[in-house]
């Protein structure tokens, strides 16, 4: 129990990441000149079904979550669970609230840019804060160790196949998308130093403790 209450001091600084990170995921969504992998795969599944972009954020987190805990036997922590549940409403929040659209082509250059700034800064935050990676970066993880193959490995195959599959399903591929590609994992990292946050110390949140449960090992 005493576990619990610490991660609760943590979580403001968790929900605080989240919502810088939806409010950049909308501004690469709106900038129109691409998007990361994931984002091309939940917008190609909006254009498909009609199901707002952050609902199917929400959809697409809730089964990578089932995969990488039931088949994949990934850890879950508190952040990993507020994840799903909460930054695809951010983002549909903001998008409702947010309602510029750039009109040349600059402007939409510049929303991209601030967008992908901003996205990197609240994902580094809510990392930075050890209460659990979100779905898809413990599918990464899960998958590299079932198949023993290194995540730098396993991260881009994956990435991959969602954009094809994004693409096919009518998400936006841009420049925008190589930028991201070749950018966020930098940028991530430049804020990591900037929260002195290390991720090669392995201290995150762990639900099935709390209860004093012998989860899943991420061994």
């Amino acid at each position: 129990m005493q576990e619990f209450l610490n991660d609760l001091k943590k979580f403001p600084i968790t929900l605080v990441g989240y919502i810088f990170l939806a409010i950049g995921i909308m501004f690469t969504m709106r900038s129109g000149v691409g998007m990361s992998p994931w984002g091309v795969f939940h917008e190609g599944l909006n254009v498909l079904t009609g199901i707002s972009f952050g609902v199917i954020t929400q959809l697409v987190g809730l089964v990578v979550l089932v995969i990488s805990v039931g088949f994949l036997k990934t850890k879950v922590g508190l952040g990993t669970i507020f994840n799903v549940l909460l930054v695809g409403w951010f983002i549909d929040l903001a998008d409702q609230y947010f309602l510029y659209t750039p009109k040349s082509i600059t402007s939409q250059y510049l929303l991209f840019l601030v967008g992908l700034v901003v996205l990197c800064f609240g994902r580094s935050l809510y990392i930075a804060s050890r209460l659990g990676p979100g779905p898809r970066d413990g599918l990464f993880v899960g998958l590299s160790r079932v198949f023993h193959m290194e995540v730098k490995y396993v991260k881009p195959a994956i990435e991959l196949t969602v954009l094809f599959f994004g693409y096919l399903f009518g998400g936006t591929v841009g420049p925008g998308t190589v930028i991201a590609a070749l950018t966020s994992g930098y940028l991530v990292q430049v804020f990591f130093q900037v929260f002195s946050y290390d991720p090669s110390i392995k201290s995150e949140s762990n639900i099935f403790r709390y209860f004093m449960i012998k989860g899943p090992s991420s061994k």
